[in-house]
């Protein structure tokens, strides 16, 4: 049986580690869209889905990830990072991850996609620093 004490250590250190790699996901994959990928290849993937004016698209996903991945990582306006990435993510889904032929791995693409949003909806419920055992936000 898991301690009353180990908990509260997980509620106030753990949900501040899980934010910052929730926020990292976004912020490395923009980095990566801006570096490695390159916004040419990107931008004929989404052309590929069928995205108009993929060439425009791609540069308001990659600031999107940087931007609120990025204030996620560090905890500075997490609400509002968090929301424009869950609506980000929706629009990701319906995109590019609701059938076989949008994503080889269907359906794990589709069911990380929702893990991800409902991530980010505890967040945005608790905010950037958790709760306590109280049911007050951590410090």
């Amino acid at each position: 049986m898991i301690k009353e004490s180990h908990l509260e250590i997980v509620r106030t250190h753990g949900s501040k580690l899980g934010r910052v790699l929730m926020g990292l996901l976004f912020f490395v994959s923009g980095l990566l869209m801006l570096t490695v990928q390159g916004p040419d290849m990107v931008a004929g993937y989404f052309t590929s889905l069928g995205i108009p004016m993929a060439g425009v698209v791609v540069w308001l996903v990659i600031i999107t990830k940087v931007v609120a991945g990025g204030a996620i990582v560090i905890g500075k306006k997490t609400t509002e990072a968090a929301a424009v990435l869950i609506v980000f993510t929706l629009i990701a889904t319906l995109l590019a991850h609701m059938s076989p032929d949008q994503d080889a791995m269907f359906p794990n693409g589709l069911l990380k996609n929702l893990a991800v949003v409902g991530g980010l909806l505890y967040l945005m419920a608790f905010g950037p620093h958790g709760m306590n055992v109280k049911g007050t936000e951590a410090e």
